[in-house]
């Protein structure tokens, strides 16, 4: 597939997909982070898109995939604080819980570690200091679209190696 009918036939549903994103996820920033990863997923498919006869009902199908996974994932991560004494939720009931627990942060955090020093600063701003996109912006001088995509191919590293490990 052209970049020109990728422009034509897919990048107009943009504010459709948009709008299903966020009546899912009830969030604006994560509406827009699944529409973004939801293009990018979509460009990595290249000629296969050629054979969908209806666009929108595959993008629309897609991304509410793409959001049931990211609700299913914000459910399985536990909110951690990352003081010294890495206290935890009173809801992880038992001590193998509050150990794979610690496990999993201390190979998440690892990972980013990794990342390049652009995808981790993003990471960083975004996630843990849960700054907007436009503050982001303005602290690093890259543009919100910049930032999406670095945050999306920062987000997809972390997962494929997470679960390679």
């Amino acid at each position: 597939m052209t970049q020109e009918k990728f422009r034509n036939d897919w990048l107009p549903l943009g504010d459709s997909l948009y709008r299903v994103a966020y009546y899912i996820l009830e969030d604006e920033a994560d509406a827009r982070d699944a529409v973004q990863d939801l293009f990018v997923k979509l460009l990595s498919l290249g000629g296969k898109l050629d054979e969908v006869k209806a666009p929108k009902a595959y993008a629309i199908t897609m991304l509410r995939n793409m959001c049931i996974d990211r609700i299913r994932t914000a459910k399985r991560f536990y909110t951690i604080s990352c003081g010294e004494d890495e206290s935890y939720l009173s809801f992880l009931a038992t001590e193998p819980d509050v150990m794979a627990s610690k496990e999993k942060l201390r190979r998440v955090l690892a990972i980013i570690e990794g990342l390049p020093p652009k995808q981790r600063e993003v990471i960083r701003q975004r996630i843990f200091e849960e700054r907007s996109y436009e503050e982001i912006s303005q602290s690093t001088g890259l543009s919100e679209n910049n930032l999406r995509v670095l945050l999306s191919m920062a987000r997809k590293t972390i997962r494929s190696k997470y679960e390679k490990d």
